[in-house]
């Protein structure tokens, strides 16, 4: 049973979104290929198609995305989109129609543009069910593949073999679904056809057409149907088969009907006996005895309150697991979200500001659904071992050790990081004004968000990791809603944009924000308006005027510190004082408070070398972190406010780790070719994680003193990930794009790498400890 959840927020001026918004999402993307232009034509392919649609629209699908005859670029496309869709579902169903082949045990659904020459062109022209997997892997409840694919194979007879020993069978392969909760259905048993039936549709779409829709019906009971009305339409020549399991709990596809209102309330009680009794379960302060409460007085002030305090602790209190099931452990979210805006009937008169005006696009973000999140120690662990490096059908050169790749295209200078308070996710930024955000257990990039017209120099997600600020050099800052598609609030600041931070306070309300023409400016979430602005940055020099970084304190208090480029660093009090401290002689590049609110660490460059300091909050002290022998770019803290990690510039590249207390050196690492913009713990705190102007992001590893891998983000949502041991992870196609080497020459990936570069798990068991 899923409870609504209420916030109580100190200016009541929250609104709250209706109870819909909280109810499953479910979606569906349905494919239907069936001109084929270098096959025979499929009848029914995109019939069965338009079939499943009607279905899924019938079960009350929140989403059904409908794609007919997709070359190869498109599928793939249209599976990265659908992906990016998939992080907010509790379930979600891909549907394909057309042509499947299975080599070597793997399979592959066939976009109409392939060819398929020669067997190893599966790997340029089709599309992996692994990258279907992957698709839907975020959703939440269930993930199901259902594939109307098992046709004969139109490309067998002519398609050359470059391995005698190469298996290309009928139908499609066994699958075993490494994801919990996760189910693929075939049209027919591993190893044989199925057939594409006389009349309009299949008879699998037919069958999964009558059975999918009816309310409340289990998923394993409505294939069970199915596969029993196919059997009996072919004369037990074709017998639909699944893979995967489930959990002892009934999984639906269309919600069963609502059930009958109750009867009606008997009459409240007292106002006298109300508040008595309200006190006795407030003591008790359980689900069950404000569930007593509310039974006993179904109506009045009281009453009110006590469905507040209920749905508050049941919001809180973890969901049972079903018996004798391992799963993996789910987390309600209940931290408020940004309000809805003011209403038309009560106008705001906008502050008088000194500062540049600035302007508001507004855009009500929806109310997120009740998340459900994945513990990282549930996801499998890593099957990436070393690679052996081939060329045509022979070993040579042994283990990829070491490796490096070398991108045919350009990536972007990455300026920001920010790591998820969940530790589930990694935002990065930069140059293009992309904003992608990676797997923190695999190290894939699981979404990309697009809107900035310039540089993102900025991130920072709010308490519940469902929301994302980010400042761009368009002059614009925005507060993007993770459980959304994208939807995003925007300020216009009307110049470019440096820092960003939310305010950490008890509700979601300020939003702070600064740039190259000094000014601080506070905006107001609840109005969509600016709440007040500073300009004690201002400088008579334009090139010194400029606020590079900003930090709240981790009290809630309100108070903040900025730095910039006059070299100064201020505290602005809850006095309305604020408090300047010289901290270098050029420039002051970042500023952050520790985590325990009692230091701040900054970032900068003097006259000559640079070096990041320590500043004593309470006492306005600092002792300087010596050790980096050019100006320092980044700096942060660890979570536990003893450690602090620095990313060096100029002629010194180094990510250095340090002892907050003493200022001792703890470890260096060198790697990165460019200035290091920006630094940070990994969740855990047993990695760092650091992003560099050569347009990658580094992993590095504490203990072992090295880095674990490397990840580059393209422009078109392409991404790769490796490991100097030869691990392998990518957006589907970019293999065709990368080089290996594993010595002294470059040369194009083996057909094992790019297989491997697909693998489910990505680094899962290297990150995850």
């Amino acid at each position: 049973m899923k409870f609504i959840c209420l916030f109580v927020f100190s200016a009541l001026a929250f609104a709250f979104q209706p109870e819909a918004a909280f109810a499953d999402q479910r979606m569906a993307l349905v494919m239907g290929n069936s001109a084929y232009q270098r096959a025979p034509k499929l009848a029914n392919a995109t019939n069965d198609a338009g079939l499943l649609v009607e279905t899924f629209k019938k079960a009350g699908f929140t989403v059904v995305d409908a794609r007919n005859d997709l070359s190869a670029q498109d599928m793939r496309r249209t599976l990265r989109d659908f992906g990016a869709k998939a992080r907010s579902a509790d379930i979600a169903v891909v549907y394909y129609a057309g042509h499947g082949i299975e080599i070597d045990g793997n399979n592959y659904i066939v976009p109409v543009d392939a060819q398929l020459e020669n067997d190893t062109d599966v790997y340029d022209e089709t599309i992996g069910l692994d990258r279907i997997l992957v698709a839907i892997e975020p959703a939440k409840k269930l993930r199901l593949v259902i594939l109307d694919a098992c046709r004969d194979n139109p490309f067998s007879k002519n398609m050359k073999r470059t391995m005698a020993s190469r298996a290309v069978a009928r139908g499609l392969a066994k699958v075993e679904p490494s994801s919990p909760n996760t189910l693929v259905a075939f049209a027919a048993k591993a190893g044989l056809t199925a057939l594409d039936g006389d009349g309009k549709n299949s008879p699998f779409a037919t069958a999964l057409a009558h059975h999918l829709a009816t309310p409340g019906l289990d998923l394993r009971k409505a294939f069970g149907y199915v596969r029993d009305e196919v059997l009996q339409a072919t004369t037990n020549k074709q017998e639909p088969f699944i893979y995967g399991s489930l959990g002892g709990d009934d999984v639906v596809l269309a919600p069963a009907a609502a059930p009958p209102p109750p009867p009606p309330a008997p009459i409240a009680s007292t106002d006298t006996s109300a508040s008595r009794d309200y006190e006795f379960s407030e003591r008790v302060g359980t689900v069950e005895a404000w569930d007593l409460y509310i039974a006993a007085h179904p109506s009045g002030f009281y009453t009110d309150l006590a469905r507040v305090q209920r749905n508050k602790l049941a919001a809180t209190r973890p969901a049972p697991a079903p018996a004798a099931v391992a799963i993996e452990t789910k987390k309600v979210q209940t931290t408020p979200v940004l309000p809805p805006p003011p209403e038309a009937t009560k106008p705001v008169v906008a502050p008088k500001l000194a500062a540049v005006p600035a302007t508001v696009t507004p855009l009500a973000l929806t109310t997120p659904p009740v998340a459900e999140t994945k513990s990282v120690a549930a996801i499998p662990s890593s099957s990436c071992t070393t690679r052996i490096a081939r060329r045509g059908n022979d070993a040579v050169g042994g283990p990829f050790i070491p490796v490096s790749i070398k991108p045919n295209v350009e990536g972007a200078s990455v300026r920001t990081i920010a790591v998820s308070p969940n530790g589930r996710e990694i935002a990065t930024a930069g140059d293009d004004g992309a904003i992608r955000l990676w797997d923190a257990s695999s190290f894939r990039q699981m979404r990309v968000l697009r809107g900035h017209a310039g540089a993102v120099y900025a991130l920072d997600y709010w308490a519940d990791s469902t929301l994302l600020a980010s400042a761009g050099w368009d002059g614009k800052v925005k507060v993007w809603d993770l459980k959304s598609d994208g939807q995003s609030l925007t300020f216009d600041a009307g110049a470019k944009q440096y820092a960003v931070a939310f305010a950490p306070e008890p509700s979601l309300k300020y939003l702070a924000s600064a740039g190259e023409d000094g000014v601080v400016r506070i905006w107001n979430l609840g109005t969509r308006e600016l709440a007040r602005s500073r300009l004690d940055h201002q400088s008579p020099d334009p090139a010194r005027a400029a606020v590079r970084s900003l930090s709240y304190a981790p009290s809630g208090s309100g108070e903040f510190v900025s730095a910039g480029y006059d070299g100064k660093i201020r505290f602005y009090r809850t006095s309305g004082t604020i408090e300047t401290k010289e901290a270098y002689g050029r420039k002051a590049l970042r500023v952050a408070y520790s985590p325990d609110g009692t230091r701040v660490v900054t970032a900068g460059s003097d006259a000559e070398l640079g070096s990041a300091k320590v500043f004593d909050v309470r006492t306005g002290s600092s002792r300087p972190l010596a050790g980096h022998r050019d100006y320092v770019v980044s700096a942060s803290w660890s979570a536990d406010s003893k450690r602090i990690v620095t990313g060096g510039g100029g002629r010194d590249k180094s990510v250095n780790l340090w002892d907050a207390d003493s200022g001792r050196l703890l470890a260096s690492f060198a790697g990165h070719q460019e200035d290091i913009e920006a630094v940070a713990f990994f969740p855990g705190g047993t990695r760092l994680i650091s992003a560099s102007e050569d347009k990658t992001i580094k992993v590095w590893d504490i203990a072992e003193r090295r880095v674990l891998l490397t990840a580059i983000g393209f422009g078109d949502d392409g991404f790769v990930s490796y490991t100097p041991e030869g691990c392998y992870a990518g957006s589907n196609g970019i293999e065709s794009r990368l080089s290996v080497s594993s010595g002294g020459r470059f040369e194009p990936m083996s057909l094992e790498a790019r297989k491997a570069m697909q693998e489910p798990a990505g680094f899962t068991a290297l990150l995850a400890r």
